[in-house]
């Protein structure tokens, strides 16, 4: 007896203090207060948070349970040592060591048309006290759409649309979307438009389109849908006052015809706006922050811009320095009209517009244009080629595309019947270039 006495208190004081647990422990310590996620679609599964269980004793700490103190374990998922489950039991952190816990939120559909909170509380319970991290969710219900659309239909604001798949206006009918009106899209959802759409937002409530995943980072996310495509068939389009975001392509226009007023594209993988043989009428718009083209015309057609503005940077990509932002491309397709009026074409490259063809008729005047290559062509009309860039906008890597009051705009444009900037703002006369009146 005396001898395994002996050698039971030798192998105990051989053991490391971090792996004695203590009776009495000191509070852990979290990497977080709490949990936040904002905000996101009800009923869909979004991206796991990371918390930091730290135990700040040197000896180990048994966690006698690990739960959600209100039991909603419909709404959050918690993962512990990649094991899934609502309650955890006898979980031990050795001293001066932490444990990761991942939580996702997986809120509920309550049904409700407004934004709504989901709230919960991560317990610890110790042996001699409990502890808790704080969770919150921002919600908000949505129509989920997918497949061939009922005939004109209307979308209002009461409550966002959620893209799934290809969504299709079908052949004689008209997709109708109120102002403020949000459209967000799953990953890589499509919106055919074989009959017609029309986008009706107001320069104070703008019609949203955008990748529906809303947390902090993901609102200039390039590529996470396909975006707007007006088929052969698709007459009459009217995209007023609407911003479409995250798309691949955020409106191709295939052999039809569109008006875009007061439409902001921004944010694309391959082009914001892109034409073949299409009829394309832009007042007021602006496009930016895409790292193939921001406008691209192909295969003849014809195309108007007036008050717009383009601007392209390198803030988040890289794009070759022979791409250039907008491309007129009428090679080998016949005549391609184009008018451009009071518009900005602008990035970081030389040549920010290229044409290619013999067949181009085109009416530019009092446009800025940055580009060598056809600087004896542009150099007509009023335009302005190549001026200052650093007084030209107030902030391009904040996406801030308004004149500061040293920019070389303003009031170099020439009176049109566009009497209201891309805001609402009283243009006046001579109005400013490109689609922000000073």
């Amino acid at each position: 007896m005396l001898f395994w006495s002996i050698c039971g208190l030798i192998l105990f004081a051989c053991k490391p203090r971090n792996e004695i647990f203590t009776d009495n422990p000191a509070s852990l310590v979290f990497s977080d207060d709490a949990i936040i996620f904002d905000t996101i679609v009800a009923g869909v599964p979004v991206a796991s948070k990371r918390l930091k269980v730290y135990n700040p004793n040197s000896q180990a700490v048994q966690i006698r349970k690990i739960f959600l103190g209100g039991g909603n374990n419909d709404d959050y998922e918690i993962i512990i040592n990649a094991q899934k489950s609502e309650i955890f039991e006898n979980v031990s952190i050795l001293g001066r060591d932490s444990l990761l816990v991942i939580i996702s939120a997986r809120i509920r559909n309550r049904n409700q048309d407004e934004i709504y909170q989901a709230y919960d509380s991560l317990m610890f319970e110790l042996t001699n006290q409990t502890q808790n991290v704080k969770l919150l969710t921002w919600a908000e219900n949505v129509n989920v759409v997918s497949g061939v659309l009922p005939c004109n239909a209307i979308w209002t604001k009461q409550r966002p649309y959620l893209l799934k798949g290809n969504v299709e206006v079908p052949l004689g009918c008209t997709l109708t979307i109120q102002p403020a009106t949000k459209i967000y899209a799953f990953n890589d959802a499509k919106m055919e438009i074989k009959g017609s759409l029309k986008v009706n937002g107001k320069a104070d409530s703008n019609a949203v389109f955008r990748y529906f995943r809303r947390e902090a980072g993901f609102e200039n996310l390039l590529g996470a849908w396909q975006g707007l495509r007006l088929r052969k068939s698709s007459t009459n389009n009217q995209i007023r006052f609407a911003k479409i975001t995250n798309a691949k392509v955020a409106v191709f226009v295939d052999s039809s015809e569109v008006l875009l007023e007061g439409a902001t594209l921004q944010s694309a993988s391959e082009a914001t706006l892109a034409g073949v043989n299409a009829k394309i009428f832009m007042r007021n718009c602006l496009l930016n922050n895409a790292i193939l083209r921001l406008f691209q015309a192909a295969n003849g057609g014809e195309y108007e811009l007036v008050h717009c503005t383009l601007a392209n940077y390198e803030f988040f990509f890289n794009r070759q320095e022979e791409a250039g932002s907008v491309f007129f491309n009428e090679t080998g397709a016949g005549e391609m009209q184009v008018r451009l009026f009071n518009n900005i074409f602008w990035g970081n490259l030389r040549d920010e517009i290229l044409f290619a063809g013999e067949n181009i008729n085109l009416s530019a005047a009092n446009n800025i244009f940055r580009t060598q290559t056809f600087r004896d062509v542009l150099n007509v009309n009023n335009n302005l080629l190549n001026v200052p860039a650093d007084s030209l906008f107030r902030s391009p890597r904040r996406f801030d595309y308004r004149l500061p009051s040293t920019s070389p705009a303003i009031g170099k444009g020439i009176a049109t019947s566009i009497t209201t900037d891309i805001l609402g703002k009283t243009r006046k006369n001579p109005p400013d270039i490109g689609a922000f009146e000073r």
